[in-house]
């Protein structure tokens, strides 16, 4: 029999899924609820959290799911967060939320959870435009400081401040909130902001700061971050690593910085711009 066309778009906004709770507020008893499941219109997902029919078994939708069954005052984290803000290289294979701490709740193998008594969700969290409730770019931040090592960090903090996320100032303020609390992942912040505070612009690619990471290994001097270089036709470029005293530059960038490599052909004007025509050799 389906459902009635208002629980129907009720479920679409949220991704095909809803709590026993939301179906019975919506008008649907609960032996009608119980009737669904049955005869398959409702797939259950959680305990009281079921998912329409034919609605796809999407990483957003077990991602509203898993919100849904842990209440208000949880939000996605980890790399669900990334992903959600659109981040690189962020794992969807399991769902990570932070919730209370003392939180007595059924925890699915494809969930992975976060139990803190550090929750302010005004600024902690934020309800992205898809009405998931994800980590503030900060806060999420701020985890990975705590979990990952100094290098994996900064490539985040790095993509995220590309991506227009967050800044450094932005990152320096919410450290002083958090300073006092003694929490796991102060110091990895601390060391970007020191190297990122003076810089106005982001890193361009994770290839620059692998390339960063083997010269400190070697004990060279350290290089300037986005060095502006002036052109003769007066515009000005950014070096995203320079030795100014020996006029060194170097650019190890990757298209994806850039648009992708598709979006490098087409400013090109040619399909085939990325191979070397006329005898040109590649640089």
């Amino acid at each position: 029999m389906g459902v009635s066309p208002h629980v129907h778009e009720f479920l679409a906004s949220q991704h095909g899924v809803a709590t026993h709770q939301q179906l019975l507020e919506l008008g649907m008893s609960r032996n009608t609820i119980a009737r669904r499941r049955c005869d398959g219109t409702f797939i259950a997902v959680l305990p009281r959290v079921v998912r329409l029919v034919g609605a796809p078994d999407s990483f957003e939708a077990r991602a509203m799911a898993l919100q849904l069954h842990c209440g208000p005052m949880s939000y996605l984290s980890g790399s669900t967060a990334g992903a959600l803000h659109g981040m690189r290289s962020m794992s969807r294979r399991r769902v990570e939320i932070t919730l209370p701490e003392r939180s007595r709740i059924v925890r699915p193998p494809w969930t992975s959870f976060r139990g803190t008594n550090w929750i302010d969700l005004r600024r902690d969290a934020m309800t992205l435009d898809n009405g998931l409730r994800a980590a503030s770019p900060v806060r999420m931040l701020f985890g990975f400081a705590a979990d990952w090592n100094q290098h994996r960090f900064e490539r985040a903090a790095e993509d995220a401040w590309h991506l227009g996320l967050v800044t450094p100032a932005l990152a320096a303020t919410f450290l002083e909130d958090v300073r006092r609390s003694g929490r796991a992942g102060i110091e990895h912040f601390e060391r970007w902001l020191d190297k990122t505070l003076p810089r106005e612009r982001p890193s361009q690619s994770g290839l620059e700061l692998d390339l960063l990471d083997a010269v400190r290994r070697l004990g060279l001097p350290e290089p300037e971050r986005q060095h502006p270089l002036g052109l003769r036709d007066g515009s000005v470029i950014h070096l995203d690593l320079a030795w100014p005293d020996i006029r060194l530059g170097l650019e190890p960038g990757h298209s994806w910085w850039h648009g992708g490599d598709v979006r490098q052909r087409s400013a090109c004007g040619s399909p085939h711009a990325d191979a070397p025509r006329n005898g040109a050799r590649s640089r």
